[in-house]
């Protein structure tokens, strides 16, 4: 597996234990609003983390899919001498 899917899958793990954590807090703790409103600012936090770290390791492998390319171009148009 390469690194880029265990960083999404470790942030996704994440997401999933904080809004599991939210999930337990409502349904077994009976929350007053601003502990519940807490656990839920957390949670979500940690989903537009999870966003950003998606949006990062896709881009990332875009970037790195265009460097290839971008390579192999320059190799067929200015191809080197080895005289």
């Amino acid at each position: 597996m390469r690194m880029r899917w265990m960083i999404v899958a470790a942030a996704g793990l994440i997401t999933l234990a904080a809004w599991g954590g939210v999930a337990f807090t409502y349904f077994f703790l009976h929350p007053s609003l601003a502990l519940f409103t807490a656990v839920a600012t957390v949670a979500a936090l940690s989903l537009e983390g999870f966003f950003w770290v998606c949006a990062a390791v896709l881009g990332w492998s875009f970037l790195a899919g265009r460097r290839q390319m971008l390579m192999r171009w320059r190799d067929r148009l200015f191809p080197s001498r080895e005289h």
